[in-house]
């Protein structure tokens, strides 16, 4: 049963980060693709993690499960903010020149 468990986390979680994947090819801007990254794989990311904490049952996978869980979580939407803020100047150079 705990197979089962496993089996489906991985699965979704890999369809998850697919989904993730296609959002920045398909989606129209910078900002719709940051979105996608930060916000899609980070949950495809937990249930990746989840099911590598139910097959390890061991309390050194989960503390740096929890390490790498947290350090995603907190830069992903720092780094998107710096993108976000990097292409507002750029377009800002560009407005000006022309």
């Amino acid at each position: 049963m705990i197979d089962l468990i496993i089996a489906l986390l991985i699965l979704l979680g890999s369809v998850v980060i697919f989904i993730a994947g296609i959002g920045i090819l398909r989606f129209p801007n910078l900002l719709a693709r940051m979105h996608a990254v930060t916000k899609v794989s980070s949950f495809g990311l937990l249930l990746l993690l989840m099911a590598i904490n139910l097959f390890a049952l061991n309390w050194g996978v989960f503390i740096k499960s929890i390490i790498i869980f947290f350090v995603l979580i907190n830069l992903s939407p720092m780094a998107s903010f710096m993108l976000a803020k990097v292409s507002k100047q750029i377009d800002e150079k560009r407005t000006n020149t022309e």
